[in-house]
Order: structure tokens, then C-alpha cells, then sequence
């Protein structure tokens, strides 16, 4: 009976390590696989065949497909999102539409018009502070004066790197009468030496930088 059980015992061992090997397409047998394997989803890639990584499906699925599957079958032609219907415009999470003022001369005309849809709150102020520090300090400075590092330069080895002249001083007599309007229009599409930094910064926290200028302006 020892024999026996000794026996049993070694070829279970010898299965056991003969499955762990692999090579080639075969990958052996492995135990939840799908906890290494990532699922290789590709947003431009819709999966239609529900057997579709069916060797490392390990969750019951309610309509039994498998791991890689990514159709939805209550949309036409089984795609995850619909088309938008004809003649919307996006929102952002705030309900505001997209900014539509162009990008010239007269687009930062009519920004002088518009009204900051934020008050003037304390926690606004300190976004727009933290966010100001982020995007803005490193050339118009700490205060708004112009004398930012990359404005004024740094020494390095006793040389000066990186002057950036002509950054403006917000607290200039020609800028201190400039609206929040003006200054979200600017931080969207820059301005003079200003790149712009609509695609960096959110609509919402660019009214919070334009509310933290104002303050410094005074």
C-alpha cells in the first residue's frame, strides 16, 4: 500500500511539473491566468467574437462570453458608444459649453466682456494660487512682476542660463486694468511671448488663475 501511495504520489509530482513547462505557442497550464495576463484592449478595436480569450476567462459571464469580448448587444451594430445626436455640443462636468471666442483680435475684444462664472471664494482663490504656482510663476513670478526664473534667468557655474525677456509685470499701469475675460482668453491661446495653455489647463481652473492675478494686481 506504501508503494502504492509513493507512486501516486510521484507521478501526481511528475504531472504537475511536466504542465508548468512551456514553449513556443504552448504556455502550459497556468492558474488564474488572467491576473497576469493583461487584457489587451485597443480603443479602436472592437471584438465581436465571444469566444475571444476564452483560455483565460475565469469570471461567468450573464451571456457566457469570454475574457476578450467588448461588444455591447443593446447598441447598433453592437458598438460601446453611440453617436451623439446630430447638432449636440459636448458640456464639461461644470455644464459649460466648449470656448468659442477666436483667436484674434477680436475673439480678446469680447473676452474683455466675459464675467468669471466663479466667485471670488476662498477655496477659489487658494486653487488658483496652487494652480498659479504650477503653470505661471516660473516666468511671471511669485508676485506677478515679470521676475519669474525662466523671465530673469538663473546662474549655473556662474553663468546665466535661460533670460526670457519681455515677460509682462502684471502690476504695470498697462495691465492693471485688464479683465478676468482677457486673461482666460490669454492663458487659452497665449499671447506675445505666451504659449498657449488651453490643452494644459481645464476651463474651470483657468478662471481660478485669472480670479488669483486679479488679486495680485492689487
Amino acid at each position: 500500500m506504501r508503494l502504492v501511495k509513493s507512486l501516486l504520489i510521484g507521478f501526481a509530482g511528475i504531472s504537475l511539473l511536466a504542465s508548468c513547462s512551456a514553449g513556443g505557442d504552448d504556455q502550459g497550464t497556468e492558474y488564474a491566468p488572467n491576473m497576469y495576463h493583461s487584457v489587451a484592449y485597443e480603443p479602436y478595436k472592437q471584438i465581436t467574437d465571444k469566444e475571444a480569450g476564452r483560455w483565460v476567462t475565469s469570471i461567468e459571464y450573464p451571456d457566457n462570453h469570454a475574457e476578450y469580448y467588448n461588444s455591447n448587444n443593446f447598441n447598433p451594430f453592437r458598438m460601446n458608444m453611440r453617436t451623439p445626436p446630430a447638432n449636440t455640443v459636448k458640456r464639461n462636468a461644470q455644464g459649460w459649453l466648449p470656448y468659442r471666442l477666436p483667436n484674434d483680435s477680436t475673439g480678446l475684444r469680447l473676452a474683455d466682456r466675459l464675467k468669471n462664472p466663479l466667485d471670488s471664494t476662498v477655496q477659489v482663490l487658494s486653487d488658483g494660487k496652487a494652480l498659479y504656482e504650477m503653470y505661471c510663476d516660473h516666468c511671471h513670478g511669485a508676485k506677478g512682476e515679470g521676475d519669474g526664473k525662466v523671465a530673469s534667468g538663473v546662474k549655473v557655474d556662474g553663468k546665466d542660463k535661460s533670460a526670457y525677456a519681455g515677460v509682462p509685470n502684471y502690476k504695470s499701469d498697462a495691465l492693471k486694468g485688464i479683465t478676468e475675460g482677457h486673461i482666460f482668453h490669454v492663458i487659452t491661446y497665449g499671447k506675445n511671448l505666451m504659449w498657449p495653455h488651453g490643452s494644459q489647463i481645464a476651463p474651470e481652473d483657468r478662471w481660478k488663475i485669472a480670479k488669483y492675478v486679479k488679486t495680485l494686481q492689487k
